[in-house]
């Protein structure tokens, strides 16, 4: 799902909000992990509930920073990725999807079907 408001830009307070989102998905119990789709479609709930959606909005922050902050947030970033990596599951039907192309490994990670029944 794409959401105009990356194109446009970042507010004050973007990367915080993402980040905070991260770690506390990361900090959720169980072995695995699966990914949450927003039910609203707006861009605050699907950045707080869809962690792909904040995912990419730290990686805009990393495409616009300059290179000392990029690398210190990079690093930061890299330890939060293993951690995605690790306790979430790759989706094996993600390439059959028509948008898909193009999408950054985090969107190919098993999504909670449940979550919307």
């Amino acid at each position: 799902m794409e959401f105009q408001r990356l194109d446009k830009g970042l507010l004050p307070g973007d990367t915080q909000t993402a980040l905070r989102c991260y770690r506390w998905f990361l900090a959720r119990p169980g072995r695995y992990l699966y990914l949450t789709a927003t039910v609203c479609g707006c861009y605050e709930c699907a950045l707080t509930e869809d962690i792909a959606i904040a995912r990419d909005l730290i990686e805009l922050v990393l495409a616009r920073l300059p290179h000392r902050a990029r690398q210190e947030l990079a690093a930061l970033v890299a330890v939060l990725d293993e951690e995605l990596y690790r306790r979430t599951l790759p989706d094996p039907l993600a390439h059959r999807r028509p948008w898909s192309s193009g999408e950054q490994w985090w969107h190919h990670r098993l999504y909670d079907e449940s979550h919307h029944l």
